[in-house]
């Protein structure tokens, strides 16, 4: 078998090389023809390049997410202007805001709701600075204890789809 393979690649060698030696007489007759094959074959592989270029770069990269809402509660009362922020281990942290009932949703970016799936910590902080109306930073003092937020022992397992994600958080 081995013998036949040989014989098999030497013949098509053989067929390959008669082919190339043909079509460089007739390229050599005709300067206008070997001009044109080698525009063609640049063009291909610049439009390639290119293609590739574009596919590599300029692809939007989906991450897929977790969506994440639930409530925030001090001492069983709702918590509103906290920050909510799940880090994961891997990836983007995703951010949230709790309005007046203590309710949130995370948004991993602007206009993408959610979190990456995984093992995150949580941190939850109402900790800020606010400007008044006549330009003046205000100090707003942190309400949840640091054990929630800097020093944070919240850890939550986010999954793909839509999960709700509730805080009960304790002063003592």
């Amino acid at each position: 078998m081995a013998a036949d393979f040989g014989e098999l690649v030497a013949i098509v060698q053989a067929i390959g090389s008669e082919l190339y030696e043909q079509l460089q007489k007739k390229l050599e007759s005709r300067p206008q023809l070997k001009l044109g094959l080698a525009v063609l074959s640049i063009s291909i592989c610049l439009l390639l390049a290119g293609k590739t270029a574009a596919w590599l770069f300029l692809s939007p990269i989906e991450v897929p997410l977790g969506r994440v809402s639930g409530k925030v509660s001090l001492d069983g009362n709702p918590v509103s202007g906290a920050t909510v922020e799940f880090t994961p281990d891997e990836g983007s942290t995703s951010y949230g805001i709790t309005n007046s009932k203590g309710g949130y949703t995370l948004r991993y970016l602007p206009d993408r709701p959610g979190a990456v799936p995984g093992r995150h910590t949580v941190r939850i902080t109402t900790y800020d600075w606010r400007t008044t109306d006549d330009g003046q930073k205000v100090e707003v003092p942190e309400r949840v204890p640091v054990r929630y937020n800097r020093e944070s022992t919240l850890t939550t397992d986010v999954t793909p789809g839509s999960q709700t994600l509730d805080w009960d958080l304790r002063s003592r």
